[in-house]
């Protein structure tokens, strides 16, 4: 009796672990084998820094280098090329799919909230209706950023952990298991 207390106990303590706070009812998505993706960055701080101190910061860092253009073209596209195809990865087991689709009847906006010099962040993802714009849940995800390499590089190692914690999340919700 006393291992399977402990097996219980250590059971609940993985499955609370993992799991989203989300707001809303995700039970919309079951069933649904494509969802539309939007990205929302105007909420985005940088190391605790609005988008504008971040790139001063950055440009005074590193006066040789463009912050504005890091940021446009190499740390931002780390969501559609890391963060979406891991997610999907999860997913397509199942056939489904996050796509660039608007006629879809779901929106999934992945608005990225916080990214440290690590890569570690926290993203907010709110399910909508695409035709009418109606928020019909929202949760976070959070990664875990690398240690070494550039900041494109962290980035991209926070993003693939968020896709993946994105991933099972839906696939979880979209398929009732």
């Amino acid at each position: 009796m006393k291992k399977y207390m402990m097996i219980m106990a250590a059971l609940f303590v993985t499955l609370t672990m993992g799991a989203q706070e989300v707001k809303g009812s995700l039970d919309v998505l079951k069933g649904q084998s494509r969802l539309n993706v939007v990205e929302d960055w105007s909420r985005l701080k940088i190391c605790d820094m609005d988008r504008a101190a971040w790139v001063k910061y950055r440009n005074s860092e590193q006066p040789d280098y463009d912050a504005e253009k890091e940021l446009a073209e190499e740390l931002q596209p780390r969501l559609r090329e890391d963060m979406l195809p891991e997610a999907n990865s999860k997913l397509n087991k199942k056939r489904i799919y996050l796509t660039q689709e608007p006629e879809l009847k779901y929106t999934l906006v992945i608005a990225p909230l916080a990214i440290d010099k690590k890569g570690n962040q926290l993203v907010k993802c709110i399910v909508r209706e695409t035709a009418t714009g109606k928020e019909v849940a929202s949760f976070k995800v959070d990664g875990d950023g690398g240690v070494f390499g550039s900041m494109s590089n962290l980035w991209g190692d926070g993003f693939r952990s968020s896709g993946k914690k994105l991933g099972k999340l839906l696939l979880k919700v979209m398929t009732g298991r």
